[in-house]
C-alpha cells in the first residue's frame, strides 16, 4: 500500500465517522421526507427495466463524485489546518 493509498483509506475511514456522527444527530428528519424518500423509492422501483437501470447508474454516478468531493474538500481542509498551525507558530 503506497503512502497516497494509505493517507485515502485514513480520510475516508474519518469522513465515515463523521458522517454516522451527523446522521446519529438528525434524528429530526421529518415525516414529510421519509414519506418523499419512499414515494421516490416505489417510483423508480415500478420504472421499466432500461429506465430503471438508467437511473440507478446515475444515482451510483453521483453518490461517487459526491464522496471523491468530501475526501479532497477533507485533505485539503487538512492541509489548510497544518498551514495555519505553522502560520501561529511563527508569531
Amino acid at each position: 500500500m503506497t503512502e497516497q493509498e494509505l493517507l485515502d483509506m485514513f480520510i475516508q475511514e474519518r469522513i465515515n465517522m463523521l458522517i454516522d456522527i451527523f446522521h446519529k444527530n438528525q434524528l429530526n428528519k421529518s415525516k414529510k421526507e421519509d414519506k418523499q424518500i419512499l414515494q421516490a423509492e416505489i417510483f423508480i422501483e415500478t420504472l421499466p427495466d432500461k429506465e430503471k437501470k438508467l437511473v440507478e447508474n446515475y444515482i451510483n454516478s453521483l453518490i461517487c463524485q459526491l464522496a471523491l468531493e468530501e475526501a479532497f474538500l477533507y485533505q485539503h481542509g487538512i492541509i489548510d489546518g497544518m498551514k495555519i498551525l505553522k502560520y501561529i507558530n511563527k508569531l
